[in-house]
């Protein structure tokens, strides 16, 4: 399993460690998605559509499919995101009419993708949506057909894999357990991808399935609570200090996550942790 460490646009340096890195297009967008001024050693990249700040900030995207591809071809990463939209309870209020929209929105932009844009260098990976289990379960079915044309054209050896979204303000980690293990179970042997996971979901003593082969996070500069104070001890500027101190620590961390002995990952029925 990878961890992505998300990167904003304006947190580009030289000195960057090495390691898998994720760039959100909503970041770039604020200086017009101009190309990532990216150092030679970040080699395994991979681009994030921004559709979370699309939603909660701007109320939708300020970029097209076209324009969005036309910055990936900038740096041509090992995989992208197709644009999806986000179903967290303050946008949609817990009403599945309002998810159901945003599901089938999802579900067009992957296809959109596929259709227009399946010969870019890039795997497209599409994103499974939703706010109950029974959301994503449903939501995985729908997604299916297009999962498999992907799965068959990109092959076991390719970058591609599938995200599942709406993670990243979950307060239950058993919830987000019961995700996964829903959606693995309607996307049996398709590679998983977790946007914005907590660390905590790694920590925790129940597995994760084995289809799970990456997570992303922006939470890693450790400058909040006593990472601020070590900030502030070290000497070091803040940019200095994230990429020099937090993010190795972070990495650390994530790697101790996955060491600690597990407990099978727990299956779950269509109407367990609706909520």
């Amino acid at each position: 399993m990878k961890f992505y460490a998300t990167i904003d646009a304006s947190s580009v340096r030289s000195y960057m460690p090495p390691g898998p890195m994720m760039l959100p297009a909503s970041s770039w967008a604020r200086t017009g998605l101009r190309a990532p001024n990216l150092p030679a050693q970040l080699t395994e990249l991979a681009a994030d559509c921004g559709g979370f700040v699309a939603t909660l900030r701007w109320g939708d995207y300020r970029y097209t499919p076209e324009q969005y591809v036309a910055w990936l071809r900038t740096f041509n990463p090992q995989w992208a995101a197709t644009m999806d939209y986000c179903c967290e309870d303050e946008i949609t209020s817990g009403r599945s009419g309002v998810v159901r929209l945003r599901q089938k929105r999802t579900t067009d932009m992957a296809w959109h993708f596929w259709h227009v844009y399946r010969d870019t260098p890039w795997a497209w990976v599409p994103t499974v949506q939703g706010w109950t289990v029974a959301d994503y379960r449903r939501h995985a079915r729908e997604l299916r057909p297009v999962v498999q044309q992907m799965q068959e054209h990109y092959g076991p050896e390719s970058a591609w894999r599938v995200g599942i979204g709406t993670l990243c303000r979950r307060a239950s980690v058993h919830m987000i357990h019961a995700v996964v293990a829903a959606v693995s179970e309607e996307l049996p042997g398709v590679p998983l991808h977790l946007w914005g996971i907590k660390l905590s979901a790694l920590q925790s003593p129940i597995g994760l399935p084995s289809q799970v082969v990456s997570v992303d996070s922006a939470a890693w500069n450790n400058l909040f609570g006593q990472g601020r104070d070590e900030f502030h001890a070290s000497g070091l500027t803040q940019r200095q200090y994230t990429y020099l101190v937090a993010l190795p620590e972070y990495r650390a961390k994530w790697r101790a996550a996955l060491l600690q002995p597990k407990q099978a990952p727990m299956l779950f029925s269509p109407d367990e942790a609706g909520s």
